[in-house]
Formats: C-alpha cells, structure tokens, sequence
C-alpha cells in the first residue's frame, strides 16, 4: 500500500482508570479526502485526512529517520487483536521517486 506516511508513535504508560500498564504503536498516514453525499450527511473538500492503523512494535524502529511527511509502501497484514480482525501495518519500504524518460 503505497501512502503518505505523518508519523508514528508510541504511548505507553499505566492507565489512571484501573492501573493496567498499556502500550500502543500507531502509525498515520495522509489519505485523499472522499467526498460523502448520504442523505443529510455530506463531505465536501480537497486535500489529505489522517488515518491512524496499528504498528507491529517490531518495526519502530524504522521510522527513526522520518522527519516530513514521507511517501512509503506499507505491507498491511489482517490479524485477530482482542477478538476482531485488525489491519496492522507489519513493513516498510520507501517508495522510489519516478524516473522522468529522457527527452532526446
């Protein structure tokens, strides 16, 4: 899946609620707008919208040199997280700039 890659990001602490350690890795990336006509629900718009899909830990580190927005190919995997089917972003690679055809 080649996208628009914002950031990612790691939070982990322990839950002021009920004092469970937690630990999450999400990454965002930058979707074309859609626009949406559905009876009295309607989106008009131009540009990018953040989208945020789990990130397998063991790929953290990756991303360390990622300081803009960046263009890269995602390898998304289904698995079964806490009894429903998760989209998980589990590889990254860059996406190689398009090579212009030299004009002779």
């Amino acid at each position: 899946m080649k996208t628009l890659v914002a950031n990612v990001q790691r939070t982990h602490g322990v839950s002021k609620t009920n004092g469970k350690p937690y630990d999450m890795h999400v990454i965002t990336v930058l979707m074309p707008l859609q626009n949406v006509s559905q009876g009295n629900y309607n989106v008009e718009g131009y540009g990018t919208v953040p989208a945020e899909m789990v990130l397998d830990p063991a790929i953290l580190h990756k991303f360390k040199n990622l300081k803009d927005p960046s263009y890269l190919d995602l390898t998304v995997e289904q698995v079964l997280m806490f009894g429903e089917i998760k989209n998980i972003v589990t590889d990254s690679t860059p996406v190689q700039p398009i090579q212009k055809a030299a004009n002779g």
